[in-house]
């Protein structure tokens, strides 16, 4: 992890994902998969990000998240939300499911344990 920050602050669990998404920022509009997302954060991958401080919308399944760059590492970059969103909501309202299982039916998800679903 050589290319984010060394010092962990994060201060909300996070659930991991795997949701494609667009974000946009100063009439620019790039793809990106947020590979997890917590309470006030989220982790995005894609190719092109825009600099640390850059307020963004980011666009899901049909969702609008404002949202700032607080990190960019290699083709990904670290977002504070603007707004609290509750990962297991996310993921149940949202229907998330693996990219390469796009076509198929919804998965059901449970909680087993803190940040750890099934």
């Amino acid at each position: 992890m050589d290319d984010i920050l060394s010092n962990e602050r994060r201060q909300q669990p996070r659930s991991a994902i795997d949701v494609d998404c667009l974000i946009w920022w100063d009439g620019k509009c790039e793809a990106a998969t947020i590979k997890n997302i917590s309470i006030y954060g989220a982790q995005l991958s894609g190719s092109c990000f825009p600099p640390i401080g850059t307020p963004m919308t980011l666009v899901a399944e049909g969702l609008e998240l404002c949202a700032r760059v607080i990190w960019l590492g290699r083709e990904k970059c670290g977002v504070l939300l603007e707004q609290r969103v509750d990962p297991v909501t996310f993921i149940r309202t949202h229907a998330i499911r693996p990219i390469a299982a796009r076509g198929s039916l919804p998965i059901t998800i449970t909680r087993i344990m803190p940040d750890r679903y099934a």
